[in-house]
């Protein structure tokens, strides 16, 4: 006699931040990943720019490459939370399609769209990606040079210059409670 897994049937949350660079995306995955761990939940991380860098170091910055990017992190959250796995990504995710697609994989989906200013984000400019901008050594930075399609219908806005950090993550798990992906 076979006992069921006490995760059948419940998938974990999918929690997609979209925005443009340094809008603050990773900063409030963190501060949700940090509360879900607190609440005991099985959580995962994943950073586009530390899967890129792992595993598609080779992979750029064109359309064609930014699509592979975001299907494969889409394939990634949507294996995990299969699995009762709550998965933040955090990825700039310029168009609505790939957030589109995500969204049509995993069946608990909050979509968070992380707003600021692009000059904001060209002050916090943590991975010097604008000053590259600015000295002419990058030209495919998503808002700025290439399009960012803001989310049509996304489950949580986020302003990251009018809220605070814990604000901000406790909106994200807020909405996720009221749309009965998460109990606790």
């Amino acid at each position: 006699m076979s006992e069921k897994c006490c995760n059948e049937n419940k998938h974990g949350t999918v929690f997609w931040l979209t925005g443009v660079p340094a809008s603050g995306k990773s900063t409030i995955a963190d501060e949700v990943q940090k509360r879900l761990v607190d609440l005991c939940l099985p959580v995962e991380n994943l950073d586009a720019d530390e899967v890129r860098a792992n595993l598609s170091p080779n992979l750029g910055y064109t359309p064609e490459a930014r699509d592979e990017n975001t299907k494969r992190l889409a394939w990634m959250a949507m294996m995990l939370s299969k699995y009762g796995v709550n998965v933040l990504v955090a990825a700039v995710s310029p168009l609505r399609a790939y957030r589109d697609r995500a969204r049509s994989w995993c069946p608990n989906f909050v979509e968070v769209h992380v707003q600021a200013p692009l000059e904001v984000c060209q002050e916090r400019d943590p991975k010097g990606l604008y000053a590259r901008a600015a000295r002419g050594e990058v030209n495919d930075i998503a808002g700025m040079h290439m399009p960012f399609e803001d989310p049509e219908s996304a489950e949580v806005t986020v302003d990251t210059t009018a809220v605070s950090v814990e604000e901000a993550a406790e909106a994200v798990l807020a909405a996720a409670r009221q749309l009965g992906y998460l109990q606790a």
